[in-house]
């Protein structure tokens, strides 16, 4: 929770995070995602030398994979959930804007696999029910079960539908960013978006791309700064800012605001500025950014 802060626009802050979450049980379609299915004899072999987590934990029918696709620098190429609706097929969740980009990056290391790539018309929806994990018949957000669920082809019955702008809050509040408006295809760094804390990455599987320098950031244990929520002083669009945006204190730098949902955003902060008031570039609005509370509590 955000402590009081001197400016009168964010003296409400502290209160903000918690009611955000106060809602009741409700369902979003997710426009922004695609699934693509991979199957075949071959297709979880080729997924496990092409994703940071151990394809090999999707042991059910009914669970989800979160994961990173990385590029040979350690980049995160796209951030995906997988699910596994038979033995030899999987499904795989990507932010729509980069299917053509996932569809030719997965070709490459597909020549001479027995696996086939198609691109699937299910849609894709989220339902979520701040404080409890689920909702019936779908797939527990393997990121954070504060996130609710995930449902293919059709949505839960006993939910009410809103926007994905709705969602989107829901998830911003809680610190978890998702798809290209909020992670930068090709230059962001995964344990930047908190993969390590999402349980995307798997550290004792064999070898995946981006593994070397992913590997080293883990056991040298230097990530100095993290995707967290922030709270603006004002409703702001992405449209009003170039984003990602500079963000400072005085004239240190501080991080980079990534994106923004009205009055709340995710920005990539240097630990010793959180809980503090902050300029973005050529911007009046300011932002304040904390911890989550669901980080590790050595983190807290």
């Amino acid at each position: 929770m955000f402590r009081s802060l001197c400016s009168s626009k964010l003296t409400n802050a502290g209160l903000w995070f918690n009611k955000v979450c106060r809602k009741s049980s409700s369902v979003a379609e997710l426009h922004n995602r695609q699934l693509v299915e991979i199957s075949g004899p071959e297709s979880g072999k080729l997924l496990q030398g092409l994703f940071t987590n151990d394809i090999n934990n999707l042991s059910g029918t009914h669970t989800a994979l979160y994961t990173h696709l990385l590029n040979v620098r350690g980049r995160i190429m796209f951030d995906n959930i997988v699910y596994r609706p038979n033995d030899d097929v999987y499904f795989i969740e990507v932010d729509k804007s980069l299917v053509s980009k996932f569809l030719k990056f997965v070709s490459m290391y597909n020549i001479r696999s027995k696996a086939k790539i198609a691109v699937r018309d299910e849609p894709v929806y989220a339902s979520f029910v701040p404080g409890s994990s689920l909702l019936d018949g779908g797939y527990v957000d393997p990121r954070l079960p504060l996130l609710g669920c995930r449902h293919i082809g059709s949505p839960p019955d006993r939910a009410s539908t809103v926007s994905l702008h709705e969602y989107d809050r829901h998830r911003v509040a809680l610190g978890v960013s998702e798809g290209a408006r909020d992670i930068s295809s090709g230059k962001d760094f995964p344990f930047e978006h908190n993969l390590d804390f999402l349980s995307g990455v798997s550290f004792s599987k064999g070898c995946y791309i981006g593994q070397e320098l992913t590997a080293r950031t883990h056991h040298v244990g230097e990530t100095r700064k993290r995707v967290v929520p922030v709270k603006l002083s004002e409703d702001v669009e992405d449209t009003q800012l170039s984003l990602p945006a500079r963000i400072s204190l005085g004239s240190r730098a501080a991080g980079k605001l990534l994106s923004t949902y009205g009055d709340i955003g995710l920005a990539v902060l240097r630990f010793p500025y959180l809980d503090q008031e902050l300029s973005i570039k050529d911007s009046h609005v300011t932002l304040v950014g904390r911890k989550p509370a669901w980080w590790p509590e050595e983190m807290r």
